[in-house]
């Protein structure tokens, strides 16, 4: 076999060059949500507003506001390049050495085993929520492929979320990809595809009137008519008052997680905070001690057996 020329060996070593400087694809598949078994590659970001939290080829994981770091997995002088970070399904995110596996951080303690929800707060907080106490039934099935994202540097643009006390009004909705979940104006809560259809609906349509959907701090959904008058929720929490997010997520189920048990910054977090404020404490100088994952698996907590039915119109009688 002969011997391959200068430039041959030139040519590809462009190539490479020019393949290392193309964006890294992520498998987060919102700009702002990472959900369990979801990927934050190298080079990539959850943004929202002017929030961003960036997985820096450095191995440092950081959030920033307005350009200004607020947060950091201090993982950068580990001697790792590369690496990823992952929700697992203890809602803890993970950052590991690409090379040999080996754990360089964990956001906290684990959770019970389930499905778990990062969201880049409209705050610039990072929550992390769940498991799931409420869904409507999934429309990407088991087996098929997710979608994947790519690095995206536009603000996220599209509101995917409520949270506990905020309310979705007559006429609002929330939205990702081609899904939308809607309050319309014959009191009817309406998940949909496209325009015309309907994967879930509430079942009051025409019960009242100016009607609102509510997120309480049990995490319990509400719609209410303008004599704030009960026409459909869900059920309360069992794990009591906290910060709860309802999340339209990219494979058209509407879930409700929560309560928030982490926080990268946030006073009402159950975490001791890393760093008190941006403006008073400068980012943490010494890597964080690397948090062992769970050695033994805990009691799988699956998301609620008897999901909500979908109905195929509004017209149809209350759930409750």
């Amino acid at each position: 076999m002969g011997i391959p020329s200068a430039c041959c060996l030139l040519l590809s070593f462009l190539s490479l060059v020019l393949l290392l400087l193309l964006p890294t694809p992520s498998t987060a598949n919102d700009n702002n949500i990472l959900l369990t078994g979801d990927v934050l590659r190298p080079d990539c970001q959850l943004s929202f507003l002017d929030a961003s939290l960036t997985m820096r080829s450095d191995c440092d994981l950081v959030l920033y506001a307005q350009s200004d770091p607020v947060f950091s997995s201090s993982t950068y002088d580990e001697g790792a390049f590369n690496c990823s970070a992952v929700l697992n399904q203890y809602g803890q995110i993970v950052i590991s050495n690409p090379l040999t596996g080996r754990v360089l951080w964990v956001s906290g303690d684990p959770g019970p085993q389930g499905k778990y929800a990062a969201v880049l707060k409209p705050d610039g907080n990072l929550g992390i929520y769940g498991p799931p106490i409420w869904s409507t039934l999934p429309v990407v099935t088991e087996g098929q492929d997710n979608p994947v994202g790519e690095v995206n540097s536009v603000k996220a643009p599209l509101k995917n979320t409520l949270f506990s006390t905020e309310i979705l009004e007559e006429k609002g909705e929330l939205t990702t990809r081609d899904y939308t979940l809607a309050m319309d104006d014959s009191c009817s809560l309406n998940l949909q595809r496209g325009s015309e259809q309907y994967l879930w609906v509430s079942g009051t349509a025409g019960l009242g009137a100016h009607c609102f959907l509510r997120l309480n701090r049990l995490g319990q959904l509400t719609i209410k008519d303008d004599r704030y008058k009960t026409l459909w929720s869900t059920a309360p929490s069992s794990q009591g008052e906290g910060e709860y997010v309802l999340i339209l997520q990219y494979n058209g189920q509407a879930a409700v997680y929560g309560p928030m048990f982490w926080a990268a910054d946030a006073e009402d977090a159950d975490v001791t905070r890393i760093s008190s404020s941006p403006k008073s404490q400068p980012m943490p100088s010494q890597p964080m001690s690397p948090q062992p994952m769970p050695s033994q698996p805990m009691s799988p907590q699956p998301m609620p057996s008897q999901p909500m039915s979908p109905q195929p119109m509004p017209s149809m009688t209350m759930n409750f």
